[in-house]
């Protein structure tokens, strides 16, 4: 096999790997907000999609590959590419000078904290506190 055509894979596989990691962490949210009652199952099946779609491209792929026992160097470097690219992204500066991953983090926990429910007793208290996760 060619190694321009490993790294192609390896850099596909890289980056379905992201999706899928991504997908597994909006699954487990959206799984405890419909256990809590906070959210539908959209969000758990979003989550699930996210997941298991980029996973089933993956074995597609290394089905292609020829299986585990076919992977050269140039795959292992073709699969370290699109993480390395996505802290590149995240380290850049914002219009406002803070760090990309600051806003993205933020994001983040605003979409966790509503589908987890964390504001709905307080209605939307916003920012000014932390609420505890755990209920006695």
């Amino acid at each position: 096999m060619s190694p321009w055509l490993a790294f192609s894979i390896g850099l596909a596989v890289g980056g379905l790997s992201l999706s899928t990691c991504w997908g597994v962490f909006w699954l487990v949210v959206g799984t405890a907000g419909l256990v809590r009652r906070t959210c539908g199952w959209r969000a758990v099946l979003n989550g699930l999609t996210v997941g298991a779609v980029p996973l089933l491209l993956i074995a597609g792929l290394l089905w292609l590959l020829g299986g585990t026992d076919n992977i050269h160097s140039g795959f292992g470097a073709g699969l370290l590419v699109m993480p390395m690219v996505l802290v590149g992204f995240g380290l850049r500066r914002a219009p406002d000078g803070r760090r990309a991953v600051a806003h993205m983090l933020e994001g983040v926990r605003q979409l966790m904290d509503e589908l987890l429910g964390r504001h709905q007793a307080c209605a939307g208290c916003g920012e000014g506190h932390r609420h505890s996760t755990s209920r006695l």
